[in-house]
């Protein structure tokens, strides 16, 4: 079995996959037709992890022909073209590759933008038009980025401080909202949380973005636009993990196109690999998770016969689903997904990160919490209702075991708002 997939969402586009090709429909409302291009992989080599990895490398192949094509149409006829790779195009391939394929348009549009070659206007901006709603239809805030760097690009850069200083106050003047999409977080601060999720082959990348100048005359005030939304993004305006990381990932990239090819370019983009891969060779799991671990604890859930709907955590949740086609959710079961539940079944749980022995040695009263657990590996096989109680058990004796039991490893928040509108509308 090939389980050495990258990527901690990659099993998702499986699962919605399988559902177009089994039911016509994606298994979550989803306007994007991406999921349509893992369908398609999947017809000409069947559902599989190497299907993914097709899909993955495809999306790989997609952004660096848009990358060198964009800096192909930016070139004078006097100016080499940048031949170089950029990591960027890995890191989105690999773990974003919805965002990737919309950033793929993005740097065509702003390539045909900016460009010099097509001289009659209305074809132009009639292609930009075309490939800024193809950008928005393959991720919506990939175009509102897009947008968003283009108005930015019109206001006068002596505003810059200004607005820095405006959007610094943000987390303190807005309100929060933890169970949506976009959250203020005034908590952490992005450059720690960048390094804690990818190493310092980001930070390097994000200096080069704010302080780098290596770019023909012509295109300084579209650099200096990227260099401020790059020091713009050292403010913890949104949750960094969810919102601010894939903003500034997708800037990174963007700003390559208008790079130049020369030896400082070179020694740049050579620093930056070596970085990337050393975080690589010594975390990998910052990029992945422990896959070949989680085939023999899905098998023995999905085998449990009342097994109606499993709850665990993110990543496990997506592989299970697809490896088993059985039902599986990453958040707290909400009454949508309780009304759901096929007749004679119940809702169980893997909680992840606490050993058998303290669930088994949890009392109340002198009676056992937990009617049924079941080891499986790192994993431990409860039903949801016993843990609902095992979590105000917690709370009441102020246990340590409570950071565990409410983390990402033991899933303990309700559908976000952004979730349940796509569930409800679509969009």
């Amino acid at each position: 079995m090939f389980d050495s997939l990258f990527g901690k969402d990659i099993y998702w586009y499986g699962v919605q996959a399988i559902s177009i090709l089994e039911t016509g429909e994606l298994h979550s409302p989803d306007r994007s037709p991406v999921f349509h291009i893992v369908a398609f992989v999947f017809r000409l080599f069947g559902a599989s992890d190497q299907s993914l990895f097709v899909f993955q490398l495809l999306t790989v192949v997609w952004l660096s022909f848009c990358l060198y094509f964009a800096r192909y149409i930016l070139k004078s006829k006097n100016e080499f073209w940048n031949g170089l790779p950029s990591v960027m195009v890995f890191v989105l391939g690999f773990l974003y590759p919805k965002q990737a394929w919309a950033i793929g348009f993005l740097l065509l549009t702003y390539g045909f933008l900016f460009s010099d070659r097509i001289t009659w206007k209305f074809g132009k901006w009639t292609l930009v038009g075309i490939l800024f709603v193809s950008t928005t239809w393959f991720h919506t805030m990939v175009g509102v980025l897009g947008l968003g760097l283009w108005c930015i690009d019109k206001i006068p850069r002596k505003f810059d401080l200004i607005l820095f200083l405006l959007l610094g106050f943000c987390p303190f003047l807005i309100p929060t909202n933890d169970n949506d999409r976009f959250v203020i977080d005034g908590k952490s601060f992005p450059i720690f949380e960048a390094y804690g999720m990818m190493g310092i082959g980001i930070l390097w990348d994000w200096g080069i973005l704010i302080f780098g100048k290596n770019v023909s005359d012509r295109y300084l005030p579209i650099r200096r636009s990227l260099a401020f939304v790059g020091m713009v993004l050292v403010l913890p305006i949104f949750h960094f993990a969810d919102i601010q990381f894939r903003i500034l990932i997708s800037f990174l990239l963007l700003f390559e196109i208008f790079s130049r090819c020369n030896a400082k370019q070179t020694f740049k983009t050579a620093v930056s690999f070596a970085l990337w891969v050393f975080v690589f060779i010594q975390s990998p799991n910052l990029f992945r998770y422990p896959y070949e671990g989680m085939w023999n604890p899905g098998e023995k859930a999905a085998s449990v016969s009342d097994n109606g709907l499993l709850v665990a955590h993110h990543g496990f949740c997506e592989y299970y689903h697809f490896q088993f086609r059985k039902d599986c959710m990453s958040w707290e079961p909400d009454e949508k997904a309780i009304s759901e539940l096929p007749k004679g079944t119940k809702v169980y749980r893997l909680v992840y990160g606490i050993r058998m022995e303290n669930l088994r040695a949890s009392k109340e009263n002198g009676n056992p919490i937990f009617s049924k657990i079941e080891p499986m590996g790192e994993y431990q096989l409860v039903l949801e209702g016993d843990w609902q109680h095992y979590l105000q058990w917690l709370e009441t004796k102020n246990s340590k075991l409570l950071s565990i039991a409410k983390s990402w490893k033991n899933p303990y928040r309700k559908r976000p708002g952004f979730i349940q509108r796509k569930q409800k509308y679509g969009i």
